[in-house]
């Protein structure tokens, strides 16, 4: 009689997988289970971590600003593609940009690199933004319903009013209210603009660091997790949106500029 997998040992393999990037078969030789067994446990805890809370939102915020002097930040976003062998019957819908098949794992981390939302199974022919679009972590950014604090005034900056708290993703991400997605584009730019894409990208190395090691991975038979989700628009930001972006560029290069940043830029 095979016994159960436990609560910890659950963890311990998602965590594996997750911190390592090794492939289900490795990993499923070091626990003695089958590499299916790995691929659902995978999809099972990551689907149960806790989105945080209200909370947890402004503890993660409070570390940005200290760490990375990046205010109302909530977390650095990216999508990982984990290589699988193609599902049978599955046609292009794993097909990626990299000519291989794929899962997407849709992550965003705090400032200590810590994984605070993980959404996996995406189709590996999605870009960043669609799995975003059709992720329940995205139909969440949509309707509201993370619980990210409301709206504030940045201390020692009143005269820009309330701002809202924002998650730091790259150019494959739409720019959204609670979305700052990418640096200001061109060459020929101002250097305030050159200073805000620093801070910018700075702050995004948490979610680059987090996730340097390639992830192969074998496939189950299982269908994707994620349930699908209203299309959010289109990638074409917002008058809101952009006008977020000039806020913040002011605020990093008057009341939230730092004595090293001119030496960098």
């Amino acid at each position: 009689m095979r016994l159960s997998i436990g609560p910890a040992e659950r963890l311990a393999i998602c965590l594996r997988y997750l911190a390592t990037g090794d492939s289900y078969r490795t990993i499923a030789f070091s626990y003695r289970v089958g590499h299916a067994t790995v691929a659902v446990i995978v999809k099972e805890v990551a689907g149960a971590m806790p989105v945080p809370q209200t909370e947890d939102w402004r503890a993660i915020a409070a570390g940005f600003q200290e760490r990375w002097n990046f205010p109302n930040c909530v977390g650095a976003i990216d999508g990982k593609h984990v290589v699988i062998q193609a599902p049978a019957n599955s046609g292009s819908l794993y097909f990626n940009y990299k000519c291989t098949h794929s899962l997407v794992l849709l992550a965003v981390v705090d400032a200590q690199y810590l994984f605070r939302v993980v959404d996996v199974g995406g189709f590996g022919r999605s870009s960043d933004g669609g799995s975003l679009r059709n992720s329940a972590f995205g139909e969440s950014l949509r309707d509201g319903s993370l619980q990210l604090p409301p709206d504030t005034v940045i201390p020692g900056a009143e005269r820009l009013g309330l701002l809202p708290h924002v998650f730091v993703g790259d150019e494959a991400f739409p720019l959204l209210d609670n979305l700052l997605n990418s640096p200001f584009p061109g060459r020929q730019l101002t250097r305030e603009r050159r200073l805000f894409n620093y801070h910018l990208s700075r702050a995004r190395k948490t979610i680059g660091r987090s996730s340097r090691t390639p992830v192969v991975a074998e496939s189950s038979d299982e269908g994707p997790t994620l349930r699908d989700a209203p299309m959010m628009g289109s990638n074409n930001a917002t008058h809101r949106s952009i006008q977020l972006r000039e806020t913040f560029c002011s605020y990093l290069n008057e009341e939230g500029v730092v004595s090293w940043q001119h030496k960098v830029v």
